[in-house]
């Protein structure tokens, strides 16, 4: 009988102690600060240096020729004022506006249904993916929207379209249509879009509350412009806290795989329910992370759309965290809102929302989600190391800044 084959000589198998060898050890890198990166896929058409260069060369070329040719009695020449609406930077300002309807809502299911296959998720969830083109001053990009109704209203990031001033939709049967705004907020990274003409099929949403760790989810989009991809993961973490351009968001974190162009894609439960819309993952400045990706829950979304639509609710006041110390100190009171009515002022400590004790700005946040627009609201404060209460109707930001 022959010997081992050279290539195979020295395995693990032809050591009958089973004794292993010792793994080298693990090096760990020095810890880096994570850099949360939203998923909107982008191309740019021109730097603004380029456009910047043309725009002085075309206006030092019009003065020169003004001063051979004869002068006329009509309007100077003006340039569009392309630099002023660049310096404006205000969001969502260049796109249309459909009209609000406050009846609309995004239903979730109160039955799962099922366990699927990937495949016959695919299947069932790919007709109510669309691919959102999205086309702005300096540039063009892309992301990804879920239908959330028959008539045309479709979900996406506000990260998405914020910059943009004409937004296409395109079905899964290659069908382009305009679209308009109704209601974002940058914020929540939460938009929804309105398209008119042709029948579209919407969403099984289901209940993100639902979701535990180790759950299998995979993600539709449109990544880095691969048309309705998908991918597969798990679970990670259902309630994690992210700080993303300033604000605070409260996320689903997934292995699922998300890159650019996923923006405002499904998360899918495995009964084929969306149960998020992705929005960001974690690039590490040296790269090297991968499964961490993060979409909002779509309990969350629902109470965005809702509240915007009806009126967005605000307590109409700020504050900030107190170390060590008991509840939340109030820096600033709208004199516009229902909260400077009933006599909140700055220095309070606000311990209680509703009974519910507040420590971090998380708590408020949560229980500012339960509410809407009109509902009373009773806070337990502390003035001068007295304890007092105040109730008064939750206003909509619209409410505020109107007045």
């Amino acid at each position: 009988m022959e010997g081992p084959h050279p290539l195979w000589s020295g395995g693990l198998w032809e050591q009958p102690d089973r004794v292993y060898p010792t793994p080298p050890p693990v090096q760990i890198p020095p810890k880096r600060h994570p850099l949360p990166q939203r998923r909107k896929g982008k191309r740019p058409l021109i730097g603004f240096g380029v456009l910047f260069s043309l725009i002085v060369l075309l206006t030092l070329g019009t003065a020169v020729l003004g001063t051979f040719l004869p002068q006329e009695e009509e309007d100077p020449f003006i340039l569009p004022d392309i630099l002023s609406e660049l310096e404006s930077g205000e969001a969502f300002s260049q796109l249309e506006r459909a009209e609000i309807d406050a009846t609309v809502k995004l239903p979730i299911a109160q039955t799962q249904g099922p366990v699927l296959t990937p495949v016959e998720i695919y299947e069932k969830c790919v007709p109510s993916i669309v691919s959102i083109e999205v086309t702005g001053l300096l540039s063009s990009g892309g992301g990804t929207g879920v239908v959330m109704t028959e008539d045309g209203y479709v979900l996406t990031n506000a990260h998405v379209v914020n910059d943009a001033y004409e937004v296409m939709v395109i079905d899964y049967q290659n069908h382009t249509y305009p679209a308009k705004l109704v209601v974002a907020d940058e914020e929540e990274d939460v938009a929804l879009l309105k398209v008119e003409g042709g029948q579209m099929q919407p969403a099984e949403f289901g209940d993100s509350d639902l979701l535990r760790p180790g759950d299998m989810v995979v993600a539709i989009g449109d990544p880095l412009g691969y048309r309705t991809s998908i991918t597969q993961g798990i679970v990670s973490a259902v309630d994690r806290w992210m700080e993303v351009d300033g604000a605070s968001m409260q996320l689903i974190q997934t292995s699922a795989p998300i890159n650019f162009g996923n923006s405002g894609g499904a998360l899918i439960n495995d009964r084929g329910q969306v149960v998020g819309i992705t929005t960001l993952k974690i690039i590490l400045e040296e790269g090297g992370a991968e499964g961490l990706g993060f979409a909002i829950p779509i309990q969350k979304v629902k109470n965005m759309v809702e509240w915007m639509l009806a009126g967005k609710p605000t307590f109409g006041f700020s504050v900030s965290t107190r170390p060590g110390a008991e509840g939340l100190a109030i820096l600033k009171v709208e004199r516009t809102s229902s909260a400077y009515e009933a006599g909140l002022q700055r220095g309070d400590v606000l311990t209680k929302v509703n009974d519910t004790p507040v420590i971090q700005i998380e708590d408020l946040e949560r229980v500012r989600n339960t509410l809407v627009v009109g509902e009373d609201v009773t806070l337990t404060i502390l003035r001068d190391g007295e304890q007092h209460t105040l109730t008064f109707p939750v206003n909509s930001k619209e409410e505020i800044e109107a007045e």
